[in-house]
């Protein structure tokens, strides 16, 4: 049983979040809907907190402030994503009632977490030892008490006489604070107006107490005080339990398509494939490997009755492309031969045996001794991607049926349909093609443009990732640009390429340039289904889709439906930008952005998210940074034929 709120540590640090908290917890587990929408209120509150201490502008929402609070205090991936699943849920919790009791559990777990580190940055107290988490029961009605205080403390402020004019405008902000806290502790999933007027209010008053004691620091003592809540808040990381990070990994699986509970959709509790149903089910036994042992794989992800990958999903993963090696086992070890007397069970030997074929499809691993059963492996621990710490957070994964692919990092899960059209494709053979066709005479290309694009061709083949192709002034940028990616089409290699520019004069010259160039008597844009800069989404049929980095920062980025990982399989990017290059100059596309860095940031992120093969044509006589240094061709006219660095 609970003698006081599991937040009471809050309690004279932020009386705000204090009172939000024990709303949620008052409401567990009767309204678990009312739980929800009040620890969205305490996740945005703690946020409004921190932007002030870290000094960030008033930003429009709780998502731009987060995105912010990312980009410069650089707060630990599982604040920011807890932040983000309390946001979440709380918006499903207020526009379509959701009403969910272990969600609501969760929450109230994950807030806990977030206050005990927003409590040991605030009061500096670093070492303050973590509190036992005990889940509120029904019936306890500890908040009722919190009401009496606080309405006696209203009573109280109202019986006092105020005696100068700083005494009454103190004690006018205490009784909108008490009135506020009242209000949040009575109201329920619809507050009424005055409740709402009252809350709202008290956060101000809050937020105006809080800049009041920043106000009162000399400029000196300020600049001190963020610069130590910004390396205290580097520093401070969230210890989640393996169930926590479960969550927030079940909750990405669930974004990209896949039904995931690693509670309930486990092996041991009756969880089964089923036709049509896309499943990433938990703790799926595996055979036994060399030594002998049975495993457990974390998830196994199935599309209908087909395994199609194997995750290994573990909070303490610090090196996560390190742990592809417990999938690459998951894979190995995978018992098709159990798969199908499961299988048989419940459907018909037809049905079983075109999922799982008795003749069983496998591929050789690097030492040519044993083979992988599951084509998709992938590993986790449940951070958000970001590139300054790639190993530590993502999605890693690696296609294991060809030994010369490399493992990735995405920070989206693969979608069920994305994984059934990659198992569809045959890159061995697609990348023959381009051997088998040689001739470019219907390009009408000079030799170096054509040496340039069969430069490209052999580095795909290769399964380089990264290339850079150099052109100078003069040299035919845009018309070689066209006729690879007529070929890299042509050739089946790739289903769909992004032509990413920074501004839109560059997008508006290129399909320009689409409509001129003709191929065998056809226009560019006549041969293939194009989109163009006002079509927001690419269709199944479209083959390339011009967009600005600006335009994709908004859908992706920006977006809580983000696009899917595998939209695009190839981007050329015009004219790389200063990502990947040394100028001055501001251009156009930067102006939206708060800073340079802000925008490089976008854009790199941009590149990040898809899993696709990356050409860039950088602007001539620049200075390329080494980011896609693994594949470099340079074309000048100066020389007289090709200077090709790999």
């Amino acid at each position: 049983m609970m003698n006081k709120s599991n937040f009471e540590f809050l309690k004279g640090v932020n009386d705000f979040t204090y009172a939000i908290a024990c709303a949620a917890e008052n409401n567990y587990p009767d309204d678990p809907n009312t739980t929800l929408i009040k620890m969205r209120m305490f996740g945005e509150a703690t946020a409004k907190h921190l932007g002030l201490l870290l000094n960030i502008p008033p930003c429009e929402n709780q998502h731009d402030l987060l995105r912010e609070l990312g980009k410069i205090a650089f707060v630990d991936d599982n604040i920011l994503s807890v932040f983000h699943k309390l946001r979440r849920i709380g918006n499903q919790a207020v526009h379509e009632y959701h009403n969910d009791l272990d969600d609501a559990q969760m929450c109230l777990r994950l807030g806990f977490r977030l206050a005990v580190w927003y409590y040991r940055l605030v009061t500096k107290d670093y070492d303050f030892p973590v509190p036992v988490f005990v889940l509120p029961e029904r019936g306890e009605n500890l908040y009722h008490q919190e009401v009496l205080t606080l309405k006696q403390q209203l009573e109280q402020q109202v019986r006092e006489k105020a005696q100068s004019q700083a005494e009454v405008e103190a004690q006018q902000q205490k009784l909108v604070a008490l009135n506020g806290y009242i209000a949040i502790l009575e109201g329920k999933q619809q507050e009424t107006e005055a409740q709402t007027q009252a809350r709202l209010a008290a956060l101000e008053a809050q937020l105006a107490e809080k800049n009041a004691e920043l106000a009162k620091q000399t400029e000196q003592e300020r600049k001190a005080y963020h610069k130590e809540i910004t390396d205290q808040a580097i520093k401070r990381t969230l210890n989640l339990s393996e169930e926590e990070s479960r969550f927030l990994i079940d909750a990405q699986l669930r974004k990209a398509g896949w039904q995931a509970d690693s509670k309930t959709l486990r092996f041991s509790k009756g969880a089964r494939p089923e036709p049509g149903v896309n499943k990433a089910i938990a703790e799926w036994p595996t055979g036994k490997d060399e030594t002998g042992n049975q495993g457990f794989a974390d998830y196994v992800l199935f599309v209908g009755l087909k395994p199609i990958a194997v995750v290994e999903a573990k909070r303490k993963n610090i090196d996560v492309p390190g742990k592809l090696n417990e999938s690459y086992r998951y894979s190995k070890c995978f018992d098709n031969g159990f798969l199908r007397e499961t299988l048989l069970e419940h459907y018909s030997p037809d049905e079983v045996h075109e999922a799982v074929p008795e003749y069983e499809t496998s591929w050789q691993d690097t030492s040519g001794q044993q083979r992988f059963k599951i084509p998709f492996c992938y590993s986790t621990n449940g951070r958000e991607y970001r590139a300054a710490m790639k190993i530590k957070s993502g999605i890693w994964y690696r296609d294991v049926r060809d030994t010369r692919n490399m493992s990735k990092a995405l920070p989206e899960w693969h979608r069920p349909e994305e994984l059934l059209e990659m198992l569809g494709s045959e890159p061995q053979k697609q990348n023959q093609w381009f051997a088998d066709n040689p001739g470019m005479s219907e390009l009408g290309l000079r030799y170096y443009q054509e040496d340039a694009v069969r430069a490209v061709e052999k580095a795909i083949v290769k399964g380089q990732q990264e290339i850079l192709l150099a052109m100078a002034t003069g040299t035919g940028k845009t018309r070689t640009a066209i006729a690879m990616m007529f070929r890299l089409i042509q050739s089946q290699r790739f289903k769909r390429i992004l032509f990413l520019v920074d501004r839109r004069s560059l997008g508006e010259q290129a399909l320009g340039a689409f409509e001129d160039t003709r191929i065998n008597g056809d226009t560019f844009n006549s041969i293939f289904d194009i989109k163009g800069l006002t079509d927001k989404f690419p269709e199944d049929s479209t083959k390339i889709h011009v967009a600005t980095v600006q335009s994709l920062v908004k859908r992706t980025l920006q977006s809580d439906e983000p696009m899917p990982v595998a939209r695009y399989d190839c981007i050329v990017v015009d004219e790389a930008h200063r990502g990947y290059i040394l100028d001055k100059e501001q251009t156009e596309g930067e102006l939206q952005f708060r800073s340079q860095l802000d925008y490089v940031s976008a854009y790199r992120r941009i590149l990040d998210h898809f899993d696709a093969v990356k050409s860039l044509s950088p602007p001539p006589r620049l200075c390329i940074r080494c980011r896609f240094s693994a594949s470099r061709f340079t074309v000048t006219p100066t020389v007289p034929r090709l200077s090709t660095v790999f």
